[in-house]
């Protein structure tokens, strides 16, 4: 089964009406179905809380999507010091935080995809052929 690794950006998609939830959601169900594995490093949660919040979302309402993230069976994974250090190789060489480079860090260690709908992050690292825009799956 191929993996993909989703950011927070794509997965907030998942529980908000906009542009590209539809991506989101097929991606999900490819997930369900066993089509492919959806990963995330472990501080996706922490992100999603903050996006859902600055949307406006209640405290249950982020409680029952962070429910939702672990009953579609999402692999958040907790990175490996190998993923830290290319983190770090990733926000020095091309000035990105720490979080988008958690995310990359982590696909390039899997060898796989990942999917962003963050075009800024997409501009800074045009070179990492593997990271693509939402709207490319």
């Amino acid at each position: 089964m191929d993996q993909l690794v989703l950011d927070a950006s794509v997965m907030a998609k998942l529980f908000l009406d906009e542009e590209g939830s539809d991506k989101a959601i097929e991606l999900k169900d490819r997930h369900v179905k066993g089509e492919i594995e959806i990963m995330a490093p472990s501080l996706l949660k922490y992100e999603l809380i903050n996006a859902l919040k600055s949307k406006r979302f209640s405290k249950n309402q982020i409680k029952d999507a962070l429910e939702v993230v672990r009953d579609y069976g999402f692999s958040v994974v907790d990175p490996e010091d190998a993923v830290f250090d290319e983190a770090i190789e990733l926000v020095s060489d091309y000035n990105i935080s720490s979080y988008d480079a958690s995310y990359v860090a982590l696909a390039k260690g899997l060898e796989t995809e990942m999917c962003t709908a963050d075009q800024k992050l997409l501009d800074k690292i045009p070179k990492l052929k593997f990271v693509k825009h939402l709207k490319e799956f």
